[in-house]
Formats: C-alpha cells, sequence, structure tokens
C-alpha cells in the first residue's frame, strides 16, 4: 500500500511538472506582443489581402542564424515584429520599422540585431534579451552608445553615419590611450609627446613644477593629464627629468644658438606670419590647435633651445610633425627675436628659467615616480629603453559584466557597465586609492565619446568578412632624396596619401599629379599662397629652394596620379563641344559664382577659380565635373548630373583662366 501511495503521488508531481512548462509557454509574454501586432499590422496594412496575411501568422519563436558570424542566434524578431516592414514605420516600440542604415531592414539575415545593439540573442523574454534580469547576459547598448556597435566592424578612424563614435577615436589617439592601453589593430600606435632628452637645457626648475602641478593650466594645448602628484613627488620628478645627460650634439647646439646676437624682431614677425604656424600652433587661442600652444613659450623654453630646435625640429624630436624650414641663420634669430619680444610670460618670475641644482637621492627617487606613473608609455625613456604597456589591454572592455566589474567605493554610480567607464574616464581615481590613472579633464560630450569607442572593442574580432576597412589604397611613399624631402617638409602631418598621413589639410596629394600642373606646383612649393583664405590651415611658406620643389612636383606628377583622370579630355572632340563661351554661360546659369571667386566677385566657400587654367588639369576639372564626390565624399560641390558636352565647355572655360591670384604676384 505505501508503495502504491508513493506512486501515486510522484506520478501526480510529474504531471505537475509536464503542466508547468507550456504552461509558463503560454504565459510568455511574447505570444502576447505578437498578437497585439497581427491587429496593429493589420489595421495599417496597404490591402486587403495584406491585412489577412497578418491576421494568420502563427504565434512562434522567430530566429536569425548567423553561423558566419560566430554561430550568433538572435531571436529579437519575436517581439520586435515589425523591424523590416515598412507599414509599421511610426508605429509603437516594440513593433515600430527599423529607421534606414546601410545594414537593415534589408540585411538583418546578415547582421541579426546583437551585433549591433548587444544584449542576449537568443532569450525571449524582455529582461533576460536587454540584460536587466539578474545574471543576465551582456545588457542592450543604451542609445546614447549606440554608435559603439559601428565599431566592432568599422576600424577606420572615421566611420561614416557615426560621428560620436569617430570623435572617440580621435579623442583617444589624441591624447595617447594606446601609449598605455594595448588594442586589437593599434599595435602601432605611437605617442606624439615629445622626447625628455633636451629638458635640461630647455627649460628651468620653476617652469617645469608649474607644468607637472597642471599641465593645462600652462599650455591649453596640452594632451597631457593631471596626474594630481603632490609636492615631493613633482621635486622628484624635476630632479629627475633635469638631472639626465643631454646628448652632445644637441647640447653643443643649444649653447652655441645661445652665444649668437639677438635677430630683429620686426623681419621676425613677418617671417613668423609668413610660415603661417598657426595652421597648428594656437597664439592667444587663436588658430589650428593641433600643436602647444605659444603665447608664452619664451618663458617656457630658453633662446637657445627656441633657435636650435626652430632650425632642425627633427634633431630634437624625430616624430614631430613639425617641418624643418629653410630660415637662413639670421631669419632664425629674428624669428626667435619676435618670440622673445612677444610671446613670453609677463607675469612670470624671473628665475622660470634657471637652471636646477639637481639633488642625486630626489633624482633617484623621481626615476621611480617616473616609472610608477607610466610616463615613459608617452616619453620613452630618458636612456633610450622601451617599454611594456603600461595599462591593462583593452580588448574586450565592451562585453564586460556588470557584475565582474570593481566599482569600490563608488557606492552612486548605477551597476552598469556604461556609467563605470564613464566614472573611469572622467575621475579614475575615485575608485581606491593608490590608482595611477590621471584625470584627462574631458567635457561630458568627450566623455561620452571616449565610452562609445570603449564599447567598440569586442573580446572576440569579427569575421574577415564583416570587417570594414580603409577605402584608400595604400601608396608607397617615395625613397631616397624625394623621401627625404616629404620627412623633412613633413607632408604626411596635414596631408594624406593614400591610406597614410594627417587630415588637416583639405586637400589629400593621393591623386595630386593628375590634379594640377607641374608649372604651377613647383611655383606653389617655392612661394606658397592662400587658395582658401577662409580656412585656417594654410600652405607654410617653407623658403623652398626651386631645385627641390621641381624634384617633388617632378616626383608627384609621376606617382600620385588616377586612371580615371584623362590625360586631354578636348582630344578629338569637335569645336562646339569645347567651347568656353558656352562654358561661361554655363559658369553662370549653374551659380557657380555663389561658392567661387572669379576675379573679384562670387563667394568664399570654394576655391577661387581666378588661376584656373594655370593650376588645374582639364582632365582633372573634367573629370571633377562629372562626379565631385568620387573624389572626396565630404564635398559640397553639387553633382549636377553634367552631359561630357556641357564637363567639357565648361572645362574649356575655366582653362582660359590665367589671372595669377594676387599674393602670389612679386614671388621669388
Amino acid at each position: 500500500m505505501p508503495i502504491r501511495r508513493l506512486f501515486a503521488l510522484t506520478s501526480v508531481a510529474f504531471l505537475v511538472v509536464l503542466a508547468i512548462s507550456p504552461a509558463k509557454n503560454a504565459l510568455r509574454s511574447y505570444r502576447a506582443y505578437q498578437r497585439r501586432f497581427a491587429v496593429l499590422a493589420a489595421s495599417r496594412a496597404r490591402s486587403a489581402q495584406q491585412a489577412r496575411d497578418f491576421e494568420k501568422r502563427p504565434v512562434a519563436i522567430h530566429q536569425i542564424w548567423l553561423p558566419q558570424l560566430d554561430n550568433r542566434v538572435d531571436r529579437c524578431t519575436t517581439c520586435h515584429l515589425g523591424v523590416a516592414d515598412a507599414v509599421m514605420k511610426g508605429a509603437p516600440p516594440p513593433f515600430a520599422a527599423h529607421p534606414w542604415t546601410p545594414h537593415t531592414p534589408v540585411r538583418i539575415d546578415r547582421y541579426g540585431c546583437t551585433s549591433c545593439h548587444a544584449g542576449e540573442g537568443p532569450a525571449t523574454t524582455e529582461s533576460q534579451a536587454h540584460g536587466t534580469a539578474k545574471d543576465a547576459g551582456p545588457p542592450l547598448l543604451p542609445v546614447a552608445y549606440i554608435e559603439a556597435g559601428c565599431g566592432r566592424c568599422h576600424s577606420t578612424a572615421t566611420v561614416p553615419a557615426a560621428p560620436l563614435l569617430s570623435r572617440g577615436r580621435a579623442v583617444m589617439d589624441r591624447y595617447g590611450c594606446f601609449a598605455c592601453h594595448g588594442a586589437r589593430g593599434r599595435e602601432a600606435y605611437r605617442s606624439g609627446a615629445p622626447p625628455l632628452s633636451s629638458e635640461p637645457v630647455k627649460t628651468g626648475a620653476v617652469w617645469l613644477r608649474r607644468w607637472l602641478t597642471k599641465p593645462r593650466d600652462v599650455d591649453p594645448n596640452s594632451t597631457m593629464p593631471n596626474f594630481q602628484l603632490g609636492e615631493r613627488e613633482i621635486e622628484e620628478l624635476a630632479n629627475y627629468v633635469l638631472g639626465q645627460d643631454v646628448p652632445e650634439d644637441l647640447a653643443r647646439a643649444v649653447r652655441a644658438a645661445g652665444d649668437e646676437p639677438a635677430g630683429d624682431a620686426a623681419n621676425g614677425k613677418k617671417l613668423f606670419s609668413e610660415s603661417r604656424c598657426i595652421s597648428c600652433h594656437t597664439v592667444e587661442g587663436k588658430g589650428q590647435g593641433s600643436a602647444p600652444e605659444l603665447s608664452k613659450v619664451a618663458s617656457a623654453a630658453t633662446r637657445g633651445w627656441l633657435l636650435a630646435y626652430v632650425r632642425d625640429p627633427h634633431a630634437f624630436n624625430p616624430l614631430t610633425p613639425m617641418p624643418q624650414y629653410h630660415f637662413s641663420e639670421a631669419d632664425s634669430r629674428d624669428v626667435v627675436a619676435y618670440m622673445e619680444d612677444e610671446f613670453r610670460d609677463f607675469d612670470a618670475p624671473k628665475d622660470i628659467l634657471e637652471p636646477l641644482r639637481v639633488n642625486r637621492t630626489l633624482a633617484e627617487a623621481g626615476e621611480k615616480t617616473f616609472r610608477k606613473y607610466g610616463c615613459f608609455s608617452c616619453h620613452g625613456s630618458p636612456g633610450g629603453r622601451t617599454a611594456e604597456k603600461f595599462g591593462p589591454d583593452l580588448d574586450g572592455i565592451g562585453d564586460k559584466k556588470a557584475a565582474f566589474l570593481d566599482f569600490g567605493r563608488r557606492t552612486d554610480l548605477p551597476r552598469t557597465l556604461t556609467a563605470w567607464l564613464a566614472a573611469k574616464v572622467d575621475s579614475p581615481r575615485s575608485f581606491a586609492k593608490g590608482l595611477k590613472m590621471p584625470a584627462y579633464g574631458f567635457n561630458p560630450e568627450e566623455t561620452q565619446a571616449v565610452v562609445t569607442a570603449l564599447l567598440a572593442f569586442g573580446s572576440q574580432p569579427v569575421p574577415e568578412s564583416y570587417r570594414v576597412l580603409p577605402t584608400a589604397s595604400p601608396i608607397a611613399i617615395p625613397a631616397g632624396r624625394v623621401g627625404h624631402l616629404v620627412d623633412r617638409y613633413r607632408c604626411l602631418s596635414c596631408h594624406q596619401i593614400g591610406d597614410r598621413g594627417g587630415d588637416i589639410s583639405t586637400a589629400p596629394l593621393t591623386f595630386e599629379g593628375s590634379k594640377v600642373q607641374r608649372s604651377w606646383l613647383v611655383d606653389y612649393l617655392v612661394l606658397s599662397y592662400s587658395i582658401r583664405p577662409i580656412l585656417t590651415e594654410r600652405m607654410p611658406i617653407f623658403h623652398m629652394p626651386r631645385e627641390e620643389a621641381t624634384e617633388l612636383a617632378d616626383a608627384i606628377e609621376t606617382l600620385f596620379v588616377d586612371p580615371r583622370v584623362p590625360e586631354d579630355p578636348f582630344q578629338g572632340r569637335p569645336a562646339s563641344d569645347v567651347d568656353p563661351a558656352e562654358g561661361e554661360r554655363l559658369y553662370t546659369a549653374l551659380g557657380c559664382r555663389s561658392c567661387h571667386i572669379l576675379g573679384s566677385a562670387g563667394g568664399y566657400y570654394g576655391p577661387p577659380l581666378t588661376d584656373s587654367g594655370t593650376r588645374l588639369r582639364p582632365g582633372w576639372t573634367f573629370a571633377w565635373l562629372k562626379g565631385p564626390q568620387r573624389w572626396r565624399a565630404d564635398v559640397r560641390c553639387p553633382d549636377y548630373g553634367l552631359t561630357d558636352r556641357d564637363a567639357l565647355r565648361l572645362t574649356a572655360y575655366l582653362a582660359t583662366l590665367h589671372q595669377p591670384p594676387a599674393a602670389a604676384k612679386g614671388g621669388k
């Protein structure tokens, strides 16, 4: 009897367990969502048949399986049923159609949902799918950081339609995050911070103490963070840095320059202006801002150091983006004389550049402090030794679970990855005593951008077929004499050539040989002038010898060309197709003068066309008119859809314009 009773009770319990599973499934929220969707979609249907199709859809789990993307399984469309239905545009969530992007809704079968939005793909309950349940998987990306999803596949510095992600990557590059932290694809990163090998002959202890206390108070353009050093640590570092042995060649150059007579400040002012230093530097906040503020530079560096540096900046910092100008010895003295007269902190103490009597005990402690805070990661070791990455790798940081993060004494923070990252970027030492990461003083927009960029670092690289790499073709930079000139004038600091170079200039050199006339280019390199006066970033006057200008122009004409640009677009065309008078009428009819100056009239947005016949090759003008966005995606010059005939007529007209710009007259 007891056995029969036990069997009966066990059977009942088994039946109850069996009943729970279908009951639980019947009550799942997605079933209610699907029934509501059917009613809503039918009411928005564009035909009776479409309405019936919506009503007849079976209630079921919907699934996207992506075996080519790490076997990803997404069931998000079980609730988000309208993502690919145009009739659901503007519907309430979760039924609304997905906003248009290059990947959705037509490519949802290739990309799924969680590859961009994160979350727990296989889940079928909201709390599990969105990562809000206890012990849930990765949470959804908050809307404020949604562009981080783009960064998983797009490894380029600038990502189309993702300005926040692009800005975050730019901020991380500028402030040297990858000097301390390793990350996939950033193995070759090198900090732009200067070596410290010449500091003992450059500056004094008073200035250096000020700098170490708050770098950005000294130079608003500085990318060096605030390490929140104590007075003892500052004194140790000052003794260590200023107690280093200066390489003999640099010490000799600085001593010799310091013994030279003073120059002519008036001529120096003229040369400073011609050299267009504010294309990179600022003076009292005016200028481009990618290089140090100069308004107090004469109180930061000795006269001998300034003079030696102006003559050969590459000897002091081989990686500096600053070009080497062709100043004569007298001209360089004049430039420094102007700096000493005008660019000085007139409230600074008289001993601001006085050398330090080094205390060797403090210097030895300073070396330990230097290494403790990872200064070598950006500046290198004064002894010339290289160091490993100082901070932890960033790979996988975007996939960290909040439960595994150490919030330390930050009890005020929501227990989310985004809140933890934002606090780490804003106030890294607020989590615990003894942490070493410095404060960068980012504004809220910069912090949001950096966190977005950090969230893009997944634990696993995406498959090769999903990666979006730079579209610019790699182009070899010439070696030998031409390569030396490209390096001397630091062409890649401002211009892009293929997939290399900076983006300060709006004129890439990748196809410059197909764009400009060789004779014009030689003259321009010898004595540049402002092609677009409204731009701050302008080509400096290097005082380049004509021989060097000719060598560079010949290399550009030979190597930096594009086969899409015809050599002679007029060849074989009837005279009516190349009528400049008709081209002039088209120029007026299309409203080109609203953006371009011609003579003394016209707009300032586009480059002047007064000398277009001297400056531009006809083949380039024709190719540009046939589709400006083929050459620069961000250009605002309209694509008028011109026929070959109209484009040729406009080209013929522009080729007749040879008046030299006023700024170039009288050049040597």
